[in-house]
């Protein structure tokens, strides 16, 4: 036997009421549906009832919100799961929306990698370390952020000279206090000393020299 056994308003979203079944959770509605389902605490919910509600009805609504929330910029995995949650949906659900978001290529992280490399080198150049941790933030797998990062011929060295080229013609001289400026500025978008130490020799030696 199902019986309702609370309808409660939710504290984030006061316009959802949560609905709960034997005790337990059972799905999240507007009181719009409470009311054209005629959900009653303390009276009884048929299986087809709950089944239409949980598998269909709150499903439907679940695949939506995702629907609209990548509807106007690229989303991961991870962000659709975080704002589904928010919305109150409940794992089984989200895992549902999921799968047909990853059958039908509205989510696909590797693709969101690829696309957010390429705006950043051609927008905001950074390290290889500074992308990996940026992606990795946004709930990618390290598999396959190493993979498209790999895939994506990153040329640090000339990104960081570009870097470089910028700064230098502002400079009216290179000292050891400038240089430590410049070389931090380079570590904290995620380039290796190497590439700093290349990068630098490179700039001073052959575009610097003739205006500083």
């Amino acid at each position: 036997m199902l019986k309702i056994t609370a309808i409660t308003q939710q504290l984030h979203h006061p316009e959802r009421y949560s609905v709960f079944v034997n005790d337990s959770f059972a799905f999240g509605l507007p009181m719009e549906d409470i009311t054209y389902f005629k959900l009653k605490e303390g009276e009884e919910i048929t299986q087809s009832k709950y089944d239409f509600i949980k598998n269909e009805l709150i499903y439907v609504k679940a695949q939506d919100t995702a629907l609209y929330y990548i509807g106007y910029k690229m989303r991961t995995e991870k962000e659709v799961r975080v704002k589904l949650l928010e919305k109150g949906f409940t794992e089984d659900i989200i895992e549902r929306v999921i799968n047909f978001l990853i059958e039908y290529h509205y989510v696909d992280d590797e693709k969101y990698c690829e696309s957010y490399i390429k705006q950043r080198l051609r927008c905001n150049p950074k390290g290889s370390y500074v992308l990996k941790m940026e992606l990795k933030q946004r709930g990618i797998k390290d598999s396959i952020i190493c993979r498209v990062i790999e895939q994506s011929n990153i040329d640090e060295f000339s990104d960081a000279v570009k870097l470089l080229e910028k700064k230098c013609f502002y400079l009216e001289e290179i000292d050891e206090k400038e240089k430590k400026r410049l070389i931090s500025f380079l570590q904290r978008r995620g380039y290796s000393y190497d590439i700093i130490k290349e990068s630098f020799e490179y700039v001073v030696k052959n575009k610097c020299k003739g205006e500083l």
